[in-house]
């Protein structure tokens, strides 16, 4: 009887993680109204970080008025980093300039403005375990 008990209380806990839910909200502002699509990419590793085929979410949002927002559900605890780009000619991509510097709005979270070089993961990464927000405001609108 003892170790059905103790199986039911493991059980009980293993499902209670699984229901465990981490949100991150992620609200973009400074969009150049209604134009385009904003592209945000989710890391959860140094590594991958700004590598849109290694990221470990994708999202598409409608440029809907000057501000959008994206809920990124189900999420492990860690630490993730956002970049984020309004593509406003439905070109699909983040055009830049000569020197590669973005010529559409983009940003990074913690609102990191980079200066000579884009950010490392360090730089922008957010701690989430249970639900969380971050604004980001756009750079070059």
């Amino acid at each position: 009887m003892g170790q059905k008990i103790i199986g039911i209380l493991f059980l009980l806990s293993v499902n209670t993680t699984l229901i465990a839910q981490n949100h991150f909200t992620v609200e973009v502002s400074r969009l150049v109204a209604d134009k385009g699509y904003v592209y945000f990419g989710l890391f959860d590793k140094k590594s991958a970080f700004l590598n849109e085929d290694a990221a470990f979410a994708n999202a598409k949002v409608k440029a809907t008025g000057t501000k959008v927002s994206y809920t990124f559900k189900n999420l492990p605890v860690g630490d993730y980093a956002v970049a984020v780009y309004q593509d406003e000619n439905n070109n699909e991509r983040c055009d830049k300039n000569m020197i590669g510097y973005p010529t559409e709005g983009f940003g990074f979270s913690n609102n990191y403005k980079p200066k000579f070089s884009a950010p490392k993961f360090d730089d922008v990464k957010i701690n989430i375990k249970n639900s969380t927000k971050t604004n980001i405001s756009l750079i070059g609108n």
